[in-house]
């Protein structure tokens, strides 16, 4: 008895070509096209590492009385032996516990003279595993122009789907044999059939990929360039996506109108923006798209003017991921500026909830949530509070040690207020744009350090919003100002401005706490942060040290009131 190493791959990945990047994998041993296991998960690759049991030969000969030689043979490529079985007149049908045939094998491994020896010999062209994986699924997966052609001709379907609804075409559409698209479409292919849950098209997967010339021949020969996916991507989506000027002008003269929003509402101009494609969101532009759309509560001045991924968690937890990248710091001031002149409201405002410690869940206490350092529900915010936002320090972490700086993010905030942005306008806890500039928002965790990182970006984004006439001593609903947010971060050089601009150094929160004793020592988030260098400035700067509640007292203070803590 032969022992059989264990071996396993990818026999066909199902991939979604938008939305979460989920992949079905039919994980199979053997060479085998038995799906010993089918899971749904999020990556961006294909191929998983498996061990199974070893297997014995003797086990694979025969299985509900079906003798399996020949599919052995075949699956094993070994040639002589299939001839030779066939010559014995083995039944070519005999199907394995999945369903899978020898003729299902020999298209997998695209094994033309194979696939004609069956054929002649009777195999069932259209026999399906238990997926529904057919003989010509496997043909169109290896772009086998030659092996798909002899199948049809023997009479496969055409509009054969697996249980995931996914076609022949689809597949086809998807490796990029334009021949194999053609000849799949005159046998009958319906080139709009969608998958089951996702609603994707063979037109979307070709988009995808992408293949300019079988976007063409669907178009050409009636794919709908309107349908949408299941989750609401449109085919427009896909080349926004990818950034394809030249896929989208072949929709557009298909007849796809650029203001045309998906099944959810999604407008395309703030989806291409915020995959990072400045050029294409451009030429969105030229073509007359609304530059006021909507995604998911952003417009594209929004995302222009910053990163807005804080405001898109809903979106992203019902759609996955848009995709893209990030876009180009120096993208960011030629959008803004063909946004304002094509129309952008510069006061837009998000409508959709964020809170920027999302892990804890949604903000329902504003300013008040004890662990999000001075702001708490991020809707409402204009473009002007996303681009300050933007240059407070560390724009993609939780944690904010690393200043981000670029020069173009200052020309962003001045193109937003000579456009007409208004610095009064704040998130809905009260938050303005110059809190956020000043550091408000994130917290900060770098023990044993005396200040916090030094943050050019904020204080070129603070100087530009107090020299436009930004109020230096706003505050939001928990009585949060300027000041504060720059005490959360040490940031010492910002704190030095203000006062100079004349910012009340004593103003006090909801806690009676001064931006002193913040230095002295404040929870932010789940951490406790002092900068004792912060604090020793702010006195230097004329700060009353015996103001408020030191800071190791007041998070001990759990139900004591304000008014009978309060130092003198």
């Amino acid at each position: 008895m032969r022992l059989v190493p264990p071996r396993c791959f990818v026999v066909a990945p199902e991939l979604y070509p938008c939305g979460r990047n989920r992949t079905t994998l039919h994980i199979v041993a053997r060479d085998s096209p038995l799906v010993l296991g089918v899971r749904e998960v999020t990556m961006r690759t294909t191929m998983v590492t498996l061990t199974f049991p070893v297997i014995f030969a003797a086990a694979l000969a025969t299985a509900n009385g079906q003798d399996l030689r020949l599919m052995t043979a075949v699956a094993d490529q070994d040639t002589r032996t299939a001839q030779a079985l066939v010559a014995e007149g083995v039944d070519v049908n005999a199907p394995r516990a999945d369903g899978a045939t020898a003729l299902l094998w020999a298209a997998h491994w695209d094994a033309l003279d194979t696939v004609e020896l069956l054929l002649d010999a009777g195999a069932d062209v259209n026999a399906a595993d238990d997926h529904g994986v057919t003989p010509l699924a496997r043909a169109a997966e290896n772009a086998s122009l030659a092996t798909a052609e002899r199948l049809l001709r023997a009479g496969a379907d055409a509009n054969a789907a697996q249980t995931s609804g996914l076609t022949p075409l689809m597949t086809a559409a998807r490796t990029g044999n334009v021949d194999l698209v053609r000849a799949l479409i005159d046998e009958g292919a319906d080139v709009n059939a969608a998958t089951t849950e996702t609603g994707s098209t063979a037109l979307m997967w070709a988009l995808a990929a992408p293949h300019r010339d079988i976007v063409q021949l669907l178009l050409d020969r009636g794919a709908d360039p309107t349908m949408s996916t299941t989750p609401g991507f449109t085919p427009l989506m896909f080349a926004a996506r990818n950034g394809d000027i030249a896929m989208a002008e072949a929709l557009i003269a298909a007849g796809v109108d650029v203001n045309a929003t998906s099944t959810d509402g999604t407008h395309v101009l703030p989806f291409a923006v915020i995959a990072g494609r400045a050029g294409f969101a451009q030429f969105l532009l030229e073509q007359g798209a609304d530059p006021n759309g909507r995604m998911g509560g952003v417009t594209a001045l929004h995302a222009a003017s910053g990163g807005v991924n804080t405001w898109l968690s809903d979106w992203t937890r019902r759609h996955g991921r848009v995709g893209g990248g990030r876009m180009r710091a120096a993208d960011r001031l030629p959008l803004v500026e063909a946004l304002l002149s094509g129309g952008a409201d510069p006061n837009a405002r998000i409508t959709s909830s964020a809170m920027l410690m999302s892990y804890i869940g949604y903000p329902k206490k504003g300013a008040f949530e004890p662990f999000a350092p001075g702001t708490g529900d991020l809707r409402g915010a204009t473009p002007l509070w996303v681009a300050a936002f933007e240059m407070n320090g560390a724009p993609s972490l939780i944690y904010s040690v690393i200043p981000s700086f670029q020069s173009s993010s200052v020309d962003v905030l001045r193109a937003l207020i000579d456009g007409g942005a208004d610095l009064t306008l704040t998130t809905d806890d009260g938050t303005t744009p110059l809190m956020a500039a000043a550091g408000l928002g994130k917290a900060t965790y770098t023990p044993r350090e005396p200040r916090g990182v030094r943050s050019p970006s904020a204080e070129a984004a603070v100087r530009v919003l107090v020299e436009a006439g930004a109020d230096v001593d706003a505050v939001n609903e928990a009585n949060f100002t300027a000041i504060h947010g720059a005490t959360f971060r040490g940031l010492n050089e910002v704190i030095e401005y203000l006062v100079e601009s004349d910012a009340d150094i004593d103003a006090k929160d909801f806690r009676g706490r001064t931006a002193y004793r913040m230095a002295e020592g404040a929870k932010q988030s789940f951490q406790f942060q002092s900068w004792p260098e912060t604090a020793e400035l702010l006195e230097r700067l004329g700060a009353d040290t015996r103001l408020g509640i030191p800071g190791t007292v007041q998070e001990r203070l759990r139900d004591v009131s304000v008014a009978s803590a309060q130092q003198p």
